[in-house]
Order: structure tokens, then sequence, then C-alpha cells
């Protein structure tokens, strides 16, 4: 019975000795038992969770922000690859896709001999943002013989004649046929095949691209 006693003795102050002197090891624990209770916050680190084994499900969900991620070292997205060249749309700038310009016609007085029609747009051009000259406004010859019905700016002008049809209308009503044409200087001819003074000469629709 005393030899029974001393070795219960030996062996349990062995157990005791061992767990003071950390001298357990994953041998003296059975699979499976130890717990989050068993384990003290906060110490177990990034060197005791074995490389390439957390995963999705065991992150909180929308709890990673910018400052847990590496930002400069992610890759492109792959719908982000469609938007590589969103500034240039394609190839194609910002200025290549303009809002609609209503700004106002610029008021153009008409030359000697020639006036506007009371009643009508009066002569006036206009630059779109793609640089497009526009013209608008009727006017008719009063007297003289001049062909000459207005000047553009330089800013307005052609880089060569631009010969276009415009819709005239003499006195009597009826339609008559009529042309413009536009000269580098800025002048603007206007031709009818009756030269009869009266005859309203719209230039709506008269649209050329300046310098060109």
């Amino acid at each position: 019975m005393v030899i029974a006693c001393i070795a219960l003795f030996v062996a349990l102050s062995g157990v005791s000795y061992g767990v003071a002197t950390g001298f357990i090891d994953s041998r003296g624990i059975r699979n499976n038992t130890i717990r989050t209770q068993d384990l003290r916050n906060n110490d177990i680190r990034g060197i005791d969770i074995r490389n390439s084994t957390v995963r999705t499900r065991d992150v909180a969900l929308n709890t990673l922000t910018g400052s847990d991620i590496a930002e400069a070292r992610l890759g492109e997205v792959p719908s982000a690859a469609k938007a590589g060249d969103a500034t240039t749309l394609g190839g194609i700038g910002a200025s290549g896709f303009l809002r609609p310009n209503s700004a106002p016609f610029i008021a153009l007085a008409p030359a000697a001999d020639w006036e506007a029609v009371a009643g009508e747009t009066p002569p006036g051009y206009f630059v779109d943002p793609m640089g497009f000259v526009h013209l608008h406004g009727a006017l008719r010859r009063t007297t003289g013989a001049s062909t000459l019905a207005l000047s553009l700016p330089a800013a307005a002008r052609p880089g060569a004649s631009k010969r276009l049809p415009v819709y005239a209308e003499s006195a009597g009503g009826g339609v008559a046929v009529a042309g413009v044409r536009i000269e580098p200087n800025g002048d603007v001819l206007v031709r009818a095949a009756t030269g009869a003074a009266d005859n309203l000469i719209s230039l709506e629709g008269v649209t050329f691209r300046p310098g060109d």
C-alpha cells in the first residue's frame, strides 16, 4: 500500500511539473479538445496560422478596409480593362462629345442695296462647337444690281469658294432658283435666276466648315 501511494504521488507530481515547466506538447492533448475559452485573448498571431489557410468564410463580412489591404499590389479587376480608356472614350477625347451650344446667332449687317426682311429672322451666323459655320435669316435686294449681300468675319470664312443652294421667293410669292457663293474673304454673293429686286433670299440651312 505504501509503495502504491508513493507511485501515485510521483505520477501526479510529474504531471504537475510538466504543466508548470511547459513540457506538455501536442502529444499530451487530446485531439479536438482545445476550445475558444482555452485561448488567451489577442495571443494568436499570424505566425501561429499556416500560410494560405485563412479563407473568405473566416473573415467577418464588411470588416476589411483599405488599411488592411496592400492596394498597390492588387491586380486589375477583369471588368476594369473595359474602362482603361475612359479618359479618351475609345480614343475620342472629351471635347469630341460636346453638349449642345445654345449661344445666340451673331447678327450680320446687310451690304449696300440689301436689307433684312421685315417679319423674318434677320441675317446672322453661328459657329458650333465642332467648328462649323451656320447661317440663318432672310434678306432681299432693294436697289441696284450688287450681288454682295453680306460679309463674314475672319473666324467664319471658308478656305475656298463655297457654292450652296438657298430658298428664294419672288415678290409675288413664287419660288425662284437661287444660290450663294461664299468667298475666302468673307463675301456672301447671292445668285438668282431672276435679277429682279425684292426677291426674298433665305439663308436657313447654309452650313460649311471655316478654313476648308
